[in-house]
């Protein structure tokens, strides 16, 4: 008995030594191969709740074909997409994959992976209403007008062009030979529109719709076509205002044609613009002077806005599944036909020789008289 004990006593030593337990010596000596343990398996065997790259490449596919279009006011400048607003934010769009993958028998990824994905390998957005945001205004927050010179100065020209627009939207009560109108483009009216399931998953086609108000009147005009027919450039903005022109023109009445939109250079501020308004100018019979009004980047707010507040609340709780029902929803008599859009860059090159590049930028306001036809005021 005491040479037993005194063995047991020198084996649990060797144990202790070399930092071994009991338990670690049986489990190694149940599990032996041929006489040998096991490689060590740490590291090498899946978590059962690991997603597999099949999975995410799935969900990164269902991403990229996700009805994603430019920006409209700064598409020159970003690359960023957006989504319709139907799709409201990333928990929906999740919603969605979700339910349709689960009905599909597809695994899906978790709510916390497809939104990294979505925010870190894709550069898309979604459309909120619109509301333009002064980068200057921005930039300058927090400082004092009266000690900072520049944002004193951008103030002052805000508050003028707001008064010379308010001024424009009345002087036409008082003399009916003034008319004041601002027009600018709608965002893209995507076709199918709705918030139908079905519809989410249908190829987004590409609607476009130039809008003008008349301040005194109280008129609107939609110029409707889609991507098939033209683009949404200078050339087709140059087509429409001329078409708007010759309209007034034949009312005979209007001597005085006043014109507000923003500043974007892609489609109304530019030498083709220009050229065309001055163009038309000549070729009118009754009218005598076109001024354009361009509004402040980021403080461009214009009673044409409510003609697109008017429409895309007559789209909210109705489905929209061709581009020719966009033109009813606007109460327009007809589409435009895509043979009517012309190209001014000849005419443009005509009256602009030289290099115009941050010159054009710089313009508030642009007066053409028919009486000065070699001649265009700017401030």
């Amino acid at each position: 008995m005491t040479e037993k004990v005194a063995a047991r006593s020198t084996s649990s030593s060797s144990l202790i030594l070399f930092d071994i337990t009991q338990r670690y010596v049986y489990y190694t000596l149940s599990n032996l191969s041929e006489g040998i343990s096991k490689d060590d398996a740490k590291g090498k065997h899946i978590p059962v709740n690991k997603t597999t790259n099949d999975i995410k490449e799935s969900a990164k596919n269902y991403i990229k074909n996700l009805p994603a279009v430019a920006s409209h006011y700064c598409r020159k400048d970003s690359t960023k997409l957006y989504l319709p607003t139907e799709l409201k934010n990333i928990k929906n769009v999740y919603r969605i994959y979700k339910e349709d993958r689960t009905n599909k028998g597809m695994d899906v990824v978790s709510e916390k992976l497809f939104r990294n994905i979505f925010n870190t390998e894709f550069n898309i957005g979604f459309h909120v209403p619109k509301k333009d945001k002064c980068t200057k205004c921005l930039r300058l927050e927090g400082q004092n007008p009266e000690e900072c010179v520049e944002l004193e100065s951008h103030l002052e020209e805000k508050d003028a062009s707001k008064k010379r627009l308010e001024f424009h939207r009345e002087i036409g009560k008082d003399n009916s030979s003034i008319l004041c109108t601002s027009f600018d483009i709608q965002k893209v009216l995507t076709t199918p529109h709705g918030n139908s399931m079905l519809l989410f998953y249908a190829r987004k086609f590409a609607v476009f719709n130039l809008c003008f108000y008349e301040s005194i009147t109280r008129k609107g005009f939609c110029f409707i076509w889609n991507e098939s027919e033209a683009k949404r450039g200078a050339n087709e903005v140059a087509t429409i205002l001329n078409k708007y022109i010759q309209d007034v023109d034949e009312r005979k009445t209007i001597r005085n044609l006043i014109l507000y939109s923003d500043s974007c250079p892609g489609q109304n501020k530019n030498k083709i613009v220009l050229a065309a308004v001055h163009n038309a100018l000549l070729q009118a019979k009754n009218l005598e002077s076109i001024q354009l009004n361009y509004l402040l980047p980021g403080h461009t707010e214009m009673t044409v806005d409510s003609i697109h507040s008017t429409i895309e609340q007559a789209v909210r709780n109705t489905i929209i599944w061709a581009p020719s029902q966009w033109a009813t929803v606007a109460q327009l008599a007809r589409k435009e036909p895509n043979d009517d859009f012309l190209n001014y860059e000849d005419i443009s090159d005509k009256y602009f020789k030289d290099n115009l590049s941050g010159k054009i930028s710089k313009i508030r306001i642009a007066t053409f008289k028919k009486s000065s036809p070699n001649i265009l005021k700017i401030k």
